[in-house]
């Protein structure tokens, strides 16, 4: 098997939204190559309810190319800002 590709997102959360719903949200952004969505940190600050993520790839019959993990990214970006979540800087 290929090897996998970890990616950590945190993101600023609205209220309400769960932790379990951000990562179903992120692993619908791409079933094919997102395996598995794991919660590593949680924080309550001033600016709100932050969610830190790892996102594990895996690659089918090629590895990934830092294209093709862009890509993912952003997609992972995009369904996470479906929900009002913003990436942290």
């Amino acid at each position: 098997a290929l090897q996998s590709v970890r990616r950590d997102f945190a993101f600023l959360v609205p209220e309400g939204i769960s932790a379990d719903a951000l990562a179903r949200a992120i692993r619908g952004a791409d079933k094919a190559s997102i395996v598995e969505v794991r919660l590593f940190d949680r924080y309550a600050g001033e600016a709100g309810l932050s969610l830190a993520v790892e996102v594990t790839l895996q690659p089918g019959e090629k590895s990934f190319t830092e294209a093709e993990i862009s890509a993912i990214s952003a997609n992972v970006v995009a369904a996470a800002r479906k929900l009002g979540a913003t990436l942290r800087g």
